[in-house]
């Protein structure tokens, strides 16, 4: 069994995208930024993405020097990028589409940037690839929040606007972009340095799909944001397991071959035929496997061995109803019988709503105060969130220190391989 890792993140300085490392996995956030394990995995979306982005950091960079270049000088200058970054090291998993399939994608998305907003001239650029940031303290400790902004510009009206390209195939709704929260950092990293801003638009320009996102964050917002971006930070600051946390962003994790949820099946599949039959944790996985498909066939069978059991005894109490006796006798053994009238009521587990509202109605009446007990998850979940303070917590710490038994459980489940469901 993998110990827990007991390092901790010494960070003084956060990105939003490091902060949402963090968010989709711990354990990946671990291997980059505690770990420092440096690892690079090149794809042709970020091929693609990071030569349209220089792309267009150099058309504002002519632009802003009183030079707008035609289609056909940024187009080279796209290709220039594309051509460097592409090499031996890019991972290719999509087998339908080549090298010049994915340089044409970024070509048709500077030629729908460019036909859309040229001559340029619809705002004032003020910085392009711009450091951003600003202090945050968390746990009585200051650390920074810091990024890099595509493009930062003024509108005619005045407002700053916080642009950002994508080169996703993907476009998200409006509802996505007011919930992200990068741009919105970068706000509160802007509003420090120029105080008296009155309006910041956060503008996405999903460059695939011709489309512009817009959203503009309320003081509400903005407070929230700043009160979540602290509690992810500490967070962070207090994690020392950084548990790894599986979703479809792990078939493109640099570090599958490191994480416990992958490592093992790697090695595995990296074995010749005649040396995998003999790996240790194959056997033992195999022999499981058989277990569990015993045990299936018997759980199986005996679904249908209470089906008849049940049908029996039904039976029997049909019998002993109509013929009015509690006891029915056979040639080696008796049957007893008793029929009784229950009330039962609803429970959280088998009716949830009809069990809130009763537990709702005894609330109001004097009978809660004999009916009401202790809820132990409630009183564990309260203390690991911290929930309480002075002498509640003091009360709760004790009562957990009395009466709690801490067990060591380990629980294993089979899982088939999806190329084996069909055999």
């Amino acid at each position: 069994m993998q110990e827990p890792h007991l390092e901790e993140d010494r960070s003084t300085k956060f990105s939003p995208s490091k902060l949402s490392v963090y968010q989709n996995c711990p354990r990946r956030y671990q291997y980059r930024y505690v770990d420092k394990i440096s690892r690079q995995r090149k794809t042709p979306e970020t091929v693609v993405g990071v030569a349209v982005h220089s792309a267009f950091e150099e058309l504002y960079a002519l632009v802003t020097g009183g030079k707008v270049p035609t289609l056909p000088e940024l187009q080279e200058i796209y290709e220039r990028e594309f051509a460097e970054g592409w090499d031996e090291t890019v991972v290719e998993k999509d087998a339908r589409f080549a090298k010049d399939d994915w340089k044409k994608v970024g070509r048709d998305c500077v030629e729908l940037y460019y036909n859309g907003h040229h001559p340029f001239s619809a705002d004032r650029t003020v910085a392009i690839e711009k450091r951003v940031g600003f202090p945050i303290t968390v746990d009585g400790h200051e650390y920074r929040i810091e990024g890099f902004v595509d493009r930062l510009a003024l509108a005619p009206d005045g407002a700053f606007e916080i642009v950002d390209y994508k080169t996703a195939k993907s476009l998200p709704n409006q509802e996505h972009a007011d919930e992200d929260w990068q741009l919105a950092l970068y706000e509160l990293a802007v509003r420090r340095e120029w105080p008296d801003t009155k309006e910041v638009r956060l503008k996405w320009h999903y460059v695939r799909h011709g489309k512009t996102l817009v959203s503009i964050r309320d003081e509400a917002a903005r407070v929230k944001l700043l009160a979540d971006a602290g509690a992810l930070i500490s967070a962070i600051k207090h994690d020392h397991a950084f548990e790894p946390k599986p979703s479809p962003l792990c078939d493109w994790c640099e570090y599958r071959d490191l994480c416990p949820l992958f490592a093992d099946p790697i090695r595995v599949a990296a074995l010749p035929p005649a040396e995998r039959a003999k790996d240790g944790g194959v056997k033992l996985v195999a022999a499981y496997a058989e277990i569990e498909e015993r045990r299936k066939r018997l759980k199986d069978e005996l679904k249908t061995v209470e089906a008849e059991r049940e049908k029996a005894e039904s039976d029997i109490a049909d019998w002993a109803e109509a013929a009015k006796v509690s006891v029915v006798a056979g040639e080696k053994a008796q049957a007893s019988v008793s029929i009784k009238d229950e009330t039962h009521l609803p429970t959280k587990t088998g009716e949830a709503e009809k069990h809130a509202l009763l537990e709702a109605e005894a609330r109001k009446t004097p009978l809660w105060n004999e009916v009401a007990r202790l809820d132990g998850h409630a009183l564990l979940e309260g203390l690991k969130a911290h929930r309480w303070t002075g002498q509640v917590l003091s009360a709760a710490e004790t009562l957990v220190e009395r009466f709690g038994h801490r067990t060591h459980k380990r629980t294993v489940r089979l899982k088939r391989r999806a190329d084996d469901e069909d055999q």
